[in-house]
Protein backbone atom coordinates (compact mmCIF):
# COMPACT_ATOMS: atom_id res chain seq x y z
CA UNK A 1 0.00 0.00 0.00
CA UNK A 2 2.79 2.35 0.97
CA UNK A 3 4.54 1.52 -2.28
CA UNK A 4 1.37 2.46 -4.21
CA UNK A 5 1.12 5.85 -2.46
CA UNK A 6 4.84 6.41 -3.08
CA UNK A 7 4.41 5.80 -6.81
CA UNK A 8 1.41 8.17 -6.96
CA UNK A 9 3.29 10.83 -5.03
CA UNK A 10 6.27 10.46 -7.36
CA UNK A 11 4.05 10.87 -10.41
CA UNK A 12 2.39 13.98 -8.94
CA UNK A 13 5.78 15.47 -8.06
CA UNK A 14 7.09 14.76 -11.56
CA UNK A 15 4.06 16.39 -13.16
CA UNK A 16 4.44 19.39 -10.85
CA UNK A 17 8.09 19.79 -11.85
CA UNK A 18 7.23 19.52 -15.54
CA UNK A 19 4.57 22.24 -15.21
CA UNK A 20 6.97 24.40 -13.22
CA UNK A 21 9.70 24.03 -15.87
CA UNK A 22 7.23 24.90 -18.64
CA UNK A 23 6.12 28.00 -16.74
CA UNK A 24 9.66 29.12 -16.07
CA UNK A 25 10.99 28.48 -19.55
CA UNK A 26 8.06 30.28 -21.13
CA UNK A 27 8.75 33.29 -18.94
CA UNK A 28 8.82 36.62 -20.66
CA UNK A 29 9.12 39.60 -18.38
CA UNK A 30 5.94 41.33 -17.39
CA UNK A 31 5.11 43.63 -20.29
CA UNK A 32 5.36 47.21 -19.15
CA UNK A 33 4.82 49.66 -22.03
CA UNK A 34 7.10 52.65 -21.78
CA UNK A 35 7.15 56.03 -23.50
CA UNK A 36 10.29 58.16 -23.46
CA UNK A 37 10.67 61.69 -24.87
CA UNK A 38 14.20 62.84 -25.71
CA UNK A 39 14.98 66.12 -27.48
CA UNK A 40 12.01 66.00 -29.82
CA UNK A 41 12.02 62.22 -30.28
CA UNK A 42 9.11 60.21 -28.85
CA UNK A 43 10.06 56.57 -28.25
CA UNK A 44 7.23 54.13 -27.60
CA UNK A 45 8.29 50.72 -26.24
CA UNK A 46 5.02 48.81 -26.73
CA UNK A 47 6.43 45.63 -25.16
CA UNK A 48 8.78 47.34 -22.73
CA UNK A 49 12.46 48.00 -23.22
CA UNK A 50 13.81 44.82 -21.57
CA UNK A 51 14.62 41.84 -23.80
CA UNK A 52 14.13 38.24 -22.67
CA UNK A 53 14.90 34.92 -24.32
CA UNK A 54 12.85 31.82 -23.51
CA UNK A 55 11.86 28.54 -25.14
CA UNK A 56 9.63 30.37 -27.58
CA UNK A 57 10.19 33.24 -29.98
CA UNK A 58 9.74 36.61 -28.25
CA UNK A 59 8.86 39.75 -30.20
CA UNK A 60 9.27 43.35 -29.11
CA UNK A 61 7.69 46.25 -30.99
CA UNK A 62 8.75 49.86 -30.57
CA UNK A 63 8.58 53.06 -32.57
CA UNK A 64 10.45 56.35 -32.91
CA UNK A 65 8.58 59.55 -33.85
CA UNK A 66 10.13 62.91 -34.69
CA UNK A 67 7.99 65.57 -32.98
CA UNK A 68 10.39 68.41 -33.81
CA UNK A 69 10.62 70.73 -36.82
CA UNK A 70 14.11 69.48 -37.81
CA UNK A 71 15.60 66.29 -39.20
CA UNK A 72 16.88 64.12 -36.37
CA UNK A 73 19.41 61.30 -36.19
CA UNK A 74 19.24 58.45 -33.73
CA UNK A 75 20.87 55.12 -32.99
CA UNK A 76 19.54 51.93 -31.40
CA UNK A 77 21.74 50.03 -28.96
CA UNK A 78 21.26 46.84 -26.99
CA UNK A 79 22.77 47.43 -23.56
CA UNK A 80 23.53 45.28 -20.51
CA UNK A 81 24.01 42.28 -22.77
CA UNK A 82 23.86 38.90 -21.06
CA UNK A 83 24.60 36.02 -23.40
CA UNK A 84 24.32 32.56 -21.79
CA UNK A 85 27.14 30.18 -22.61
CA UNK A 86 26.50 27.71 -25.39
CA UNK A 87 23.56 29.47 -27.02
CA UNK A 88 23.12 31.75 -29.98
CA UNK A 89 20.58 34.52 -29.66
CA UNK A 90 19.47 36.17 -32.86
CA UNK A 91 17.87 39.59 -32.90
CA UNK A 92 16.01 40.53 -36.06
CA UNK A 93 15.15 44.08 -36.94
CA UNK A 94 12.34 44.30 -39.50
CA UNK A 95 12.80 48.03 -40.15
CA UNK A 96 16.40 47.58 -41.28
CA UNK A 97 16.01 44.03 -42.60
CA UNK A 98 19.04 42.92 -40.62
CA UNK A 99 19.79 39.90 -38.44
CA UNK A 100 22.38 40.05 -35.68
CA UNK A 101 23.66 37.63 -33.09
CA UNK A 102 23.65 39.08 -29.63
CA UNK A 103 27.46 39.04 -29.51
CA UNK A 104 27.64 41.39 -32.50
CA UNK A 105 25.70 44.02 -30.62
CA UNK A 106 28.39 44.52 -28.00
CA UNK A 107 30.61 45.86 -30.80
CA UNK A 108 28.26 48.54 -32.04
CA UNK A 109 24.73 49.75 -32.49
CA UNK A 110 21.90 47.71 -33.90
CA UNK A 111 21.06 50.77 -36.01
CA UNK A 112 23.55 53.57 -36.64
CA UNK A 113 22.71 57.07 -37.85
CA UNK A 114 19.05 56.56 -38.76
CA UNK A 115 17.65 59.83 -40.07
CA UNK A 116 14.02 60.72 -39.35
CA UNK A 117 12.19 63.72 -40.80
CA UNK A 118 9.70 65.95 -38.91
CA UNK A 119 6.44 64.10 -38.20
CA UNK A 120 7.83 60.76 -39.41
CA UNK A 121 7.53 57.51 -37.42
CA UNK A 122 9.84 54.47 -37.70
CA UNK A 123 8.50 51.17 -36.36
CA UNK A 124 10.72 48.23 -35.39
CA UNK A 125 10.09 44.63 -34.38
CA UNK A 126 12.92 42.78 -32.66
CA UNK A 127 12.59 39.01 -32.62
CA UNK A 128 14.55 36.99 -30.07
CA UNK A 129 15.00 33.39 -31.12
CA UNK A 130 14.12 30.61 -28.65
CA UNK A 131 16.61 28.93 -26.33
CA UNK A 132 16.26 26.24 -23.66
CA UNK A 133 16.25 28.52 -20.64
CA UNK A 134 14.61 31.80 -19.69
CA UNK A 135 16.95 34.75 -19.21
CA UNK A 136 17.09 38.51 -19.63
CA UNK A 137 19.51 39.26 -22.45
CA UNK A 138 19.59 43.05 -22.50
CA UNK A 139 17.74 46.34 -22.78
CA UNK A 140 16.83 48.49 -25.79
CA UNK A 141 18.20 52.02 -25.64
CA UNK A 142 17.50 54.69 -28.27
CA UNK A 143 19.36 58.00 -28.27
CA UNK A 144 19.60 60.99 -30.53
CA UNK A 145 22.92 60.98 -32.31
CA UNK A 146 24.94 64.19 -32.32
CA UNK A 147 27.55 64.18 -35.06
CA UNK A 148 31.13 65.19 -34.49
CA UNK A 149 33.99 65.45 -36.93
CA UNK A 150 36.18 63.14 -34.91
CA UNK A 151 36.13 60.10 -37.22
CA UNK A 152 35.99 59.49 -40.98
CA UNK A 153 32.34 58.39 -41.23
CA UNK A 154 31.10 61.31 -39.15
CA UNK A 155 33.18 63.75 -41.19
CA UNK A 156 31.67 62.49 -44.45
CA UNK A 157 28.15 62.78 -43.07
CA UNK A 158 28.79 66.26 -41.69
CA UNK A 159 30.03 67.40 -45.11
CA UNK A 160 27.14 65.85 -47.05
CA UNK A 161 23.41 66.17 -47.51
CA UNK A 162 21.75 62.86 -46.66
CA UNK A 163 18.82 61.62 -48.73
CA UNK A 164 16.40 58.80 -47.94
CA UNK A 165 15.92 57.87 -51.61
CA UNK A 166 17.93 58.32 -54.81
CA UNK A 167 16.73 60.62 -57.59
CA UNK A 168 16.98 57.75 -60.09
CA UNK A 169 15.98 54.12 -59.58
CA UNK A 170 18.90 51.87 -58.61
CA UNK A 171 19.08 48.79 -60.85
CA UNK A 172 16.73 50.30 -63.42
CA UNK A 173 18.35 53.61 -64.40
CA UNK A 174 21.87 54.95 -64.67
CA UNK A 175 22.83 58.03 -62.67
CA UNK A 176 24.57 60.90 -64.45
CA UNK A 177 24.14 63.64 -61.85
CA UNK A 178 25.50 64.06 -58.34
CA UNK A 179 22.77 62.49 -56.18
CA UNK A 180 24.56 63.05 -52.89
CA UNK A 181 24.81 60.63 -49.97
CA UNK A 182 21.90 58.20 -49.72
CA UNK A 183 20.83 56.03 -46.81
CA UNK A 184 20.20 52.31 -47.22
CA UNK A 185 20.73 49.01 -45.37
CA UNK A 186 23.58 46.48 -45.30
CA UNK A 187 24.48 43.46 -43.18
CA UNK A 188 25.48 45.68 -40.25
CA UNK A 189 22.77 48.36 -40.18
CA UNK A 190 22.43 51.74 -41.88
CA UNK A 191 24.79 52.37 -44.78
CA UNK A 192 25.31 55.63 -46.71
CA UNK A 193 26.37 55.45 -50.36
CA UNK A 194 27.45 57.92 -53.04
CA UNK A 195 25.62 57.80 -56.38
CA UNK A 196 26.19 59.44 -59.74
CA UNK A 197 28.68 62.16 -60.64
CA UNK A 198 29.88 62.61 -57.05
CA UNK A 199 32.35 65.42 -56.48
CA UNK A 200 32.98 65.06 -52.74
CA UNK A 201 34.03 61.42 -52.36
CA UNK A 202 37.78 61.70 -53.08
CA UNK A 203 40.20 60.09 -50.62
CA UNK A 204 44.00 60.34 -50.90
CA UNK A 205 45.65 57.34 -49.27
CA UNK A 206 48.91 55.39 -49.69
CA UNK A 207 50.03 57.70 -52.53
CA UNK A 208 46.90 56.88 -54.54
CA UNK A 209 43.57 58.54 -55.16
CA UNK A 210 40.53 56.53 -54.09
CA UNK A 211 36.79 57.11 -54.34
CA UNK A 212 34.51 56.59 -51.35
CA UNK A 213 31.83 54.02 -52.20
CA UNK A 214 29.92 54.10 -48.93
CA UNK A 215 29.93 54.25 -45.17
CA UNK A 216 29.31 50.69 -44.00
CA UNK A 217 26.79 49.87 -41.30
CA UNK A 218 29.64 49.29 -38.83
CA UNK A 219 31.07 52.80 -39.50
CA UNK A 220 34.06 51.65 -41.54
CA UNK A 221 34.41 53.43 -44.89
CA UNK A 222 34.61 51.45 -48.14
CA UNK A 223 36.81 52.96 -50.86
CA UNK A 224 37.79 51.83 -54.36
CA UNK A 225 40.97 52.74 -56.23
CA UNK A 226 40.18 55.53 -58.71
CA UNK A 227 42.47 53.90 -61.25
CA UNK A 228 43.44 50.25 -61.83
CA UNK A 229 46.49 48.24 -60.81
CA UNK A 230 49.36 48.06 -63.28
CA UNK A 231 48.95 44.34 -63.97
CA UNK A 232 45.96 42.62 -65.52
CA UNK A 233 44.61 39.35 -64.14
CA UNK A 234 42.54 36.38 -65.16
CA UNK A 235 39.74 35.33 -62.84
CA UNK A 236 40.85 31.69 -63.10
CA UNK A 237 43.35 29.70 -65.18
CA UNK A 238 41.94 26.20 -65.25
CA UNK A 239 38.48 24.72 -64.89
CA UNK A 240 38.33 22.66 -61.71
CA UNK A 241 35.93 21.94 -58.87
CA UNK A 242 34.27 25.19 -57.71
CA UNK A 243 36.57 27.14 -60.02
CA UNK A 244 34.14 30.06 -60.04
CA UNK A 245 34.42 30.73 -56.30
CA UNK A 246 36.24 33.88 -55.28
CA UNK A 247 38.23 31.97 -52.65
CA UNK A 248 39.79 29.90 -55.45
CA UNK A 249 40.36 32.79 -57.87
CA UNK A 250 43.43 34.43 -59.32
CA UNK A 251 42.01 37.88 -58.65
CA UNK A 252 41.99 37.14 -54.91
CA UNK A 253 45.63 36.06 -55.04
CA UNK A 254 46.66 39.06 -57.17
CA UNK A 255 44.78 41.58 -55.04
CA UNK A 256 46.39 40.18 -51.89
CA UNK A 257 49.79 40.42 -53.58
CA UNK A 258 49.08 44.06 -54.50
CA UNK A 259 48.09 44.69 -50.88
CA UNK A 260 51.43 43.33 -49.64
CA UNK A 261 53.36 45.52 -52.06
CA UNK A 262 51.38 48.73 -51.71
CA UNK A 263 49.34 48.74 -48.49
CA UNK A 264 51.06 46.56 -45.91
CA UNK A 265 52.77 49.55 -44.30
CA UNK A 266 49.34 51.19 -43.88
CA UNK A 267 47.75 48.07 -42.46
CA UNK A 268 46.72 49.69 -39.15
CA UNK A 269 44.33 52.00 -41.01
CA UNK A 270 42.60 49.22 -42.95
CA UNK A 271 39.79 47.22 -41.36
CA UNK A 272 39.39 43.47 -41.62
CA UNK A 273 36.20 42.94 -43.55
CA UNK A 274 34.16 40.36 -45.42
CA UNK A 275 34.16 39.70 -49.14
CA UNK A 276 30.98 38.12 -50.49
CA UNK A 277 31.66 34.83 -52.26
CA UNK A 278 28.53 34.23 -54.33
CA UNK A 279 27.91 30.49 -54.70
CA UNK A 280 24.13 30.21 -54.99
CA UNK A 281 23.11 28.77 -58.35
CA UNK A 282 20.81 26.24 -59.95
CA UNK A 283 21.27 24.01 -62.98
CA UNK A 284 23.85 21.40 -63.93
CA UNK A 285 24.74 22.12 -67.56
CA UNK A 286 24.15 25.87 -67.35
CA UNK A 287 24.67 27.64 -64.01
CA UNK A 288 21.95 30.13 -63.17
CA UNK A 289 23.35 32.28 -60.40
CA UNK A 290 21.15 33.99 -57.84
CA UNK A 291 23.03 37.23 -58.53
CA UNK A 292 22.02 37.31 -62.21
CA UNK A 293 18.39 36.67 -61.29
CA UNK A 294 18.58 39.46 -58.72
CA UNK A 295 20.21 42.00 -61.04
CA UNK A 296 18.87 41.15 -64.49
CA UNK A 297 15.40 39.75 -63.76
CA UNK A 298 14.30 41.33 -60.49
CA UNK A 299 16.41 44.53 -60.84
CA UNK A 300 16.95 44.43 -57.08
CA UNK A 301 20.59 45.01 -56.09
CA UNK A 302 21.44 44.76 -52.42
CA UNK A 303 24.25 45.69 -50.04
CA UNK A 304 23.58 42.50 -48.07
CA UNK A 305 25.77 39.49 -48.77
CA UNK A 306 23.63 36.61 -50.06
CA UNK A 307 26.58 34.26 -50.40
CA UNK A 308 29.40 33.12 -48.15
CA UNK A 309 31.32 35.79 -46.26
CA UNK A 310 35.09 35.48 -46.63
CA UNK A 311 37.56 37.29 -44.37
CA UNK A 312 39.43 39.84 -46.45
CA UNK A 313 41.39 43.08 -46.22
CA UNK A 314 41.12 43.69 -49.96
CA UNK A 315 38.54 42.67 -52.53
CA UNK A 316 36.81 43.79 -55.77
CA UNK A 317 33.51 45.68 -55.96
CA UNK A 318 30.27 43.75 -56.25
CA UNK A 319 28.10 44.35 -59.32
CA UNK A 320 25.40 45.47 -56.86
CA UNK A 321 27.69 48.25 -55.60
CA UNK A 322 28.35 49.34 -59.18
CA UNK A 323 24.59 49.68 -59.74
CA UNK A 324 24.19 51.65 -56.51
CA UNK A 325 27.02 53.93 -57.71
CA UNK A 326 25.11 54.66 -60.92
CA UNK A 327 26.05 51.90 -63.35
CA UNK A 328 23.68 49.53 -65.14
CA UNK A 329 23.94 46.26 -67.02
CA UNK A 330 24.38 46.86 -70.75
CA UNK A 331 24.07 50.66 -70.58
CA UNK A 332 27.08 52.95 -71.00
CA UNK A 333 27.61 55.70 -68.44
CA UNK A 334 30.60 58.02 -68.55
CA UNK A 335 29.10 60.42 -66.02
CA UNK A 336 29.36 58.61 -62.71
CA UNK A 337 32.28 58.41 -60.32
CA UNK A 338 33.34 54.82 -61.14
CA UNK A 339 34.03 55.73 -64.76
CA UNK A 340 37.64 56.64 -65.49
CA UNK A 341 38.72 57.25 -69.08
CA UNK A 342 42.26 56.18 -68.20
CA UNK A 343 41.14 52.63 -67.40
CA UNK A 344 41.39 51.03 -70.84
CA UNK A 345 40.40 47.47 -69.89
CA UNK A 346 37.20 46.16 -68.32
CA UNK A 347 37.66 45.53 -64.58
CA UNK A 348 36.49 42.49 -62.65
CA UNK A 349 33.75 42.52 -60.04
CA UNK A 350 33.35 39.66 -57.56
CA UNK A 351 29.80 38.90 -58.76
CA UNK A 352 29.00 35.94 -61.05
CA UNK A 353 26.80 36.46 -64.11
CA UNK A 354 26.60 33.04 -65.74
CA UNK A 355 28.61 29.92 -66.45
CA UNK A 356 28.70 26.18 -66.95
CA UNK A 357 31.06 23.30 -66.28
CA UNK A 358 33.60 24.66 -68.77
CA UNK A 359 33.56 28.44 -68.46
CA UNK A 360 32.51 31.20 -66.13
CA UNK A 361 31.49 34.82 -66.81
CA UNK A 362 31.77 37.25 -63.88
CA UNK A 363 30.32 40.74 -64.26
CA UNK A 364 32.86 43.41 -65.23
CA UNK A 365 32.79 47.21 -65.40
CA UNK A 366 33.22 48.02 -69.09
CA UNK A 367 35.42 50.73 -70.52
CA UNK A 368 32.40 53.00 -71.05
CA UNK A 369 31.05 52.47 -67.54
CA UNK A 370 28.48 49.77 -68.32
CA UNK A 371 28.22 46.45 -66.45
CA UNK A 372 28.95 43.54 -68.81
CA UNK A 373 28.79 39.76 -68.66
CA UNK A 374 30.75 38.95 -71.81
CA UNK A 375 34.22 38.39 -70.31
CA UNK A 376 35.20 34.74 -69.80
CA UNK A 377 37.07 34.23 -66.54
CA UNK A 378 40.27 33.04 -68.23
CA UNK A 379 40.66 36.37 -70.05
CA UNK A 380 42.86 39.09 -68.58
CA UNK A 381 41.03 42.09 -67.17
CA UNK A 382 41.84 45.02 -64.89
CA UNK A 383 41.76 45.01 -61.08
CA UNK A 384 40.34 47.85 -58.99
CA UNK A 385 41.17 47.17 -55.33
CA UNK A 386 38.58 47.85 -52.63
CA UNK A 387 39.48 48.33 -48.96
CA UNK A 388 37.65 49.45 -45.82
CA UNK A 389 39.12 52.19 -43.63
CA UNK A 390 38.93 51.66 -39.86
CA UNK A 391 36.09 53.47 -38.14
CA UNK A 392 38.37 55.22 -35.63
CA UNK A 393 40.44 57.05 -38.24
CA UNK A 394 40.37 60.84 -38.33
CA UNK A 395 40.71 62.77 -41.58
CA UNK A 396 41.26 66.26 -42.91
CA UNK A 397 39.97 67.73 -46.18
CA UNK A 398 36.57 68.15 -47.79
CA UNK A 399 36.46 65.17 -50.14
CA UNK A 400 36.90 67.20 -53.33
CA UNK A 401 39.51 66.44 -55.99
CA UNK A 402 41.55 69.50 -55.01
CA UNK A 403 41.07 68.94 -51.28
CA UNK A 404 40.54 65.18 -50.81
CA UNK A 405 40.09 63.51 -47.46
CA UNK A 406 43.42 62.40 -46.00
CA UNK A 407 44.21 60.58 -42.78
CA UNK A 408 45.44 62.85 -40.03
CA UNK A 409 47.86 61.41 -37.49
Amino acid sequence: MKKKYFVIASIILTLFLIVLIVILTNHKSEIIPKIVVKNGLSINYLDGDELYASNRENKYTFSVTNDSDLDKYYQIDIEDINKPDGVNILIKCNETNTNKKITDLSMGSLVDYAVITPGETHTYILTVSPILTSVKIGSININEYTFSNEYFAQTIISNSTIYQNPQTTVGVETSINDEGLIQDIDDYGSTYYFRGASTNNYFKFADNMWRIVRINGNNTVKVVLDSATENLSTYYDEVSNNYFKYTNSNIKKNLESWYEENLRQYDKYIASSKACDYTLYTGTDEYIFESSQRLEVNHAPTFNCLGNKVNAKIMPLTADEVEYAGGLIGVSNTNYYLYNENITNPSWTITPARGNQNEYYPYVIGTTGQIESTSIGNQTRALRPVININKKVSVTGKGTYDNPYQISE
